[in-house]
């Protein structure tokens, strides 16, 4: 067993859920191409670090040769109403601790990057460092497996990315990706700046089966006008300086983007993923339609469909499926109102163990106090009400789970 998923079924025993469960992540917020649409893409500006080099007379030369500096810094906090004698919250990820102040990441990021649309040979990189809570949920195998636990320590250090980009001049381009990257299924990040406005503390449920990261090669391309294609291989899920069966997996995603309102985003992983165990294939698969109706409304929806051979509880062929939508009305420059509900059901205890349906339903704001200051726009606070549903019981005995949560992001 990885370390990842060793800290995640420890995490699954305190919680009272299934050791059974798997992994999640998302991908590279910077490759609009490879993970998102390229019409949600944040526009580039110079950042509060590069700022300050800037003093120093750095800055220039890094952004002459294409390299920008940055990161964030993450704190949360969880209140549960139900007040669980276990003070925690079953089936959540980086919000499973009830009215525990934590530290959830401090990022650092070096990166250049390339634009392979311009079909010359390039050279770009990206090197990732977190630090915080986080941190020991996301481990991949063989990387910082010296650590005892997911909180011994509470904060913990980890390399979530770290990669090299190649530009190759053929045809209308193409950018070769060989490293550790994050997962490219499915619309949510570990990193709390990259899903656009429709962005959220609490992960979805969608997300808490996501893997965290691949180690492995990816190849991405325009195969026509406003259609990028990527395939690779890897590892495996959370696979990195070692392999838990020796398997290569597949990658591979579909990013068509039909005008400025509409874009359906298609990702798939499948290979063998369970341990010493080279022969059952996982197929997971996300499909996500993103709508922009107005520069102010952002709308999506995510289907969410895994199948594993052998992968249930009675030893036949699994499958788990979910279903979300999303969607953010940005007020002003300052305040963003934001909704999200989903349904994830587990008939075949793959993940969830003896739980089969969960529904949530969210509802939070994004402020940004300072948001007409150029420095003061990467500051935001989401504050957030959670509403967990299950017929089986699934919250510490209860069928219902009722969290408020607030974090604080600060980008520089």
């Amino acid at each position: 067993m990885s370390y990842r998923h060793a800290a995640i079924a420890a995490a699954v025993a305190l919680s009272g859920l299934s050791p059974a469960l798997a992994s999640e992540t998302p991908s590279s917020f910077n490759d609009v191409s490879l993970t998102q649409p390229r019409m949600l893409a944040e526009a580039a500006q110079r950042r509060p670090l590069m700022s300050l080099l800037d003093k120093a007379g750095l800055a220039r030369p890094l952004e002459q040769a294409g390299i920008a500096v940055y990161g964030h810094v993450e704190g949360s906090y969880t209140l549960n109403l139900n007040k669980p004698s276990s003070e925690l919250n079953p089936y959540r990820i980086f919000d499973f601790e009830d009215r525990e102040p934590l530290l959830n990441q401090v990022d650092l990021t070096v990166e250049r990057l390339v634009d392979y649309r311009k079909a010359r040979f390039d050279v770009g990189f990206r090197i990732e460092w977190l630090y915080g809570a986080d941190a020991g949920l996301i481990h991949s195998n063989g990387l910082f497996d010296y650590y005892d636990g997911i909180r011994k320590p509470e904060n913990q250090l980890d390399l979530p990315q770290a990669y090299v980009d190649i530009v190759l001049p053929v045809g209308p381009g193409v950018r070769l990706r060989a490293g550790k990257f994050a997962n490219i299924v499915g619309y949510e990040t570990i990193n709390p700046n990259t899903t656009g406005i429709v962005d959220f503390y609490s992960r979805s449920l969608i997300f808490f089966n996501y893997p965290f990261t691949h180690t492995g090669i990816l190849a991405t391309c325009d195969v026509v006008k406003n259609v990028t294609v990527t395939l690779g291989v890897s590892r495996g899920d959370n696979q990195s300086l070692e392999d838990n069966n020796g398997a290569a997996s597949f990658l591979g995603s579909v990013n068509w983007v039909i005008s400025d309102q509409v874009a359906v985003y298609l990702s798939n992983s499948t290979g063998p993923e369970q341990p010493d165990n080279s022969r059952d294939l996982r197929s997971t698969f996300d499909l996500t339609l993103f709508v922009n109706p107005s520069d102010q409304v952002s709308l999506a929806g995510s289907v969410y469909y895994v199948w594993e051979e052998n992968g249930a509880v009675d030893g036949g062929n699994a499958q788990l499926y979910a279903f979300a939508l999303l969607g953010a009305c940005q007020m002003n420059r300052s305040l963003t109102l934001k909704g999200r509900v989903e349904w994830i059901h587990d008939g075949d205890g793959f993940r969830l163990g003896p739980v089969e349906d969960i529904y949530e339903a969210t509802v939070g704001l994004t402020i940004r106090p300072f948001a007409s200051d150029p420095l003061g726009a990467n500051f935001k606070i989401r504050p957030e009400l959670r509403w967990d549903y299950s017929p089986d019981e699934a919250f510490n005995g209860r069928h219902n789970q009722v969290t408020a949560a607030v974090d604080v992001v600060i980008g520089f």
